[in-house]
């Protein structure tokens, strides 16, 4: 049992080593054990982890902008809920940046480019956010090396789901 464990750890290792665009190709596919050619899912690299890290960053600008733009009210507060949700983003971003480089190895300092949102209501701009990570998190593949990241992407589309239904409850007036 210990051989086989050893068996698939070094597959793995290997596997990251070859993906690892700092060491080498950045574009191997980690998604399957070597010499499995049972399915061909979508080949994500660093890259495409720093792209999406990269629209993180825009959606948690965009969320702070609306959270300042927003109407002043009573009851439920759509300028408390962006607030609430900013910071859902942000930790999330980290543990995205942090998880990929588990995986991948170190970025470079230029490597997050945010990406800009123009949505401009609370609605809109949630509603985006959902649709992105449901596209992203749709092109991770079902192996070993990214179960801990669909995790936890996992409890970031609840996040996402919850804040829908809050922002929901808030009168958010004009912008």
């Amino acid at each position: 049992m210990s051989d086989l464990f050893s068996s698939m750890a070094d597959d793995i290792i290997i596997r990251r080593k070859k993906a690892n665009p700092i060491a080498g190709n950045g574009g191997a596919d980690i998604s399957s054990p070597a010499g499995d050619n049972s399915e061909t899912p979508t080949q994500l690299c660093q890259a495409d982890f720093n792209n999406f890290i990269s629209l993180l960053d825009g959606w948690q600008s965009k969320c702070k902008n609306l959270h300042w733009a927003a109407p002043s009210q009573i009851g439920e507060s759509i300028h408390v809920r962006l607030d609430e949700f900013h910071d859902i983003i942000a930790d999330y971003k980290d543990l995205v940046a942090e998880t990929s480089m588990g995986i991948f190895g170190r970025m470079q300092p230029n490597a997050i480019q945010s990406v800009q949102s123009n949505t401009l209501n609370a609605t809109d701009f949630i509603n985006e956010v959902h649709c992105g990570v449901l596209s992203f998190y749709s092109r991770l593949c079902n192996c070993p090396e990214f179960c801990g990241i669909k995790s936890d992407m996992e409890q970031f589309i609840s996040n996402i789901d919850k804040y829908k239904y809050l922002f929901s409850l808030c009168e958010t007036g004009m912008y």
